[in-house]
Order: structure tokens, then C-alpha cells, then sequence
């Protein structure tokens, strides 16, 4: 699970024209294309949390897939630039831990041969095709708590950015 796409936000951008040259590519994003990117997300502490790896992620920009504070970086910058973006946990970009967003499963709901333990990341299935990551915070028995507060709130990160391709909007 990719924590930089973990929830949805909402949000838009400047929504401009970009301008395109004879192959079909931007060279300066502008705010309405689609963006292929490398990235990295650093604690505080330098510790690598995430990364793309090998396969570039992709994201429309002005859709809200990312956080607003994140996806504005990307106006503005040169095709095959890179730069990085700090973010401080009390920007609260990630939002606000939610008690609500803790809750009891059974363990019959993890996959047979799955024991989770106490940190560990599962994705859930979610009507209507949605997808759900959380954290288990404890294990009592048959019962785990599960937290499905975003991962990253309440943390200092620091996002390594290198644009690869910049896709003019439709």
C-alpha cells in the first residue's frame, strides 16, 4: 500500500492549459496534466518509509488523489526535475487522528495463515470495490485493534520528488 495515495483528498488546482510540443509533452507542469513521478517519503529521523522502486507512480493533477499542500508543488517545476517538499505533522496535511477510526475486528477477518501483529499494515476490501489500509495496534485473544487513521498524521516527512513525464490533460 502506497501511503502517498492512502485517502483521497479533496482540493483543486489552477486547472490551466499546459503547453504541448510535437510529442504530446508538457515540459512545465501547469496544473492539469497527468504527471509520472519517482518519489521517496522520509521520517524525520532519514529513515525511508515509501518509495516508488522501480515503476514511476502516476497522478492527474486537480483530481484530489493527492493532498492539496503536495499536489501544488508540482506547478511550476521542469520535466526531469527534482526537489523535495518538508512536511510538518502540525500542517495536519494527513488530517486529524480520528477515535473513531479505531475499531475491533475478529481475527477470523485477517487471511487464514495471516497472524497479525502489532504494527503491521492490512489492506481491507471495502464495498463497491474500495480498499481500506490499517494498523494493528494490540492483539487481545481473537480480537485486534485496528487503527484506519491515516499512517503518516502526526509525523514529520519529507517527500523526494523527480519528475519523469508530464502528460498534457484531456
Amino acid at each position: 500500500m502506497h501511503w502517498l495515495f492512502y485517502l483521497t483528498y479533496s482540493g483543486h488546482s489552477a486547472g490551466h492549459q499546459g503547453r504541448v510540443d510535437l510529442c504530446g509533452l508538457n515540459k512545465v507542469v501547469t496544473g492539469n496534466e497527468t504527471v509520472l513521478f519517482h518519489y521517496r517519503v522520509l521520517l524525520a529521523d532519514g529513515r525511508v518509509i515509501e518509495s516508488s522502486g522501480a515503476n514511476p507512480e502516476s497522478v492527474c493533477l486537480g483530481e484530489g488523489a493527492l493532498p492539496v499542500k503536495l499536489e501544488e508543488t508540482f506547478t511550476g517545476r521542469n520535466l526531469g526535475e527534482t526537489y523535495h517538499i518538508d512536511i510538518d505533522a502540525e500542517e495536519q496535511v494527513f488530517g486529524v487522528a480520528d477515535d473513531d477510526n479505531t475499531i475491533i475486528l475478529p481475527l477470523s477477518e485477517f487471511p487464514s495463515g495471516v497472524e497479525p501483529v502489532v504494527g503491521a499494515l492490512f489492506e481491507f476490501d471495502l464495498p463497491y470495490g474500495a480498499v481500506s489500509a490499517g494498523r494493528v495496534i494490540r492483539v487481545e485473544g481473537q480480537n485486534v485493534l485496528m487503527d484506519f487513521n491515516h499512517p503518516l498524521i502526526g509525523k514529520n516527512v519529507r517527500y523526494e520528488i523527480k519528475i519523469v513525464a508530464v502528460q498534457a490533460g484531456s
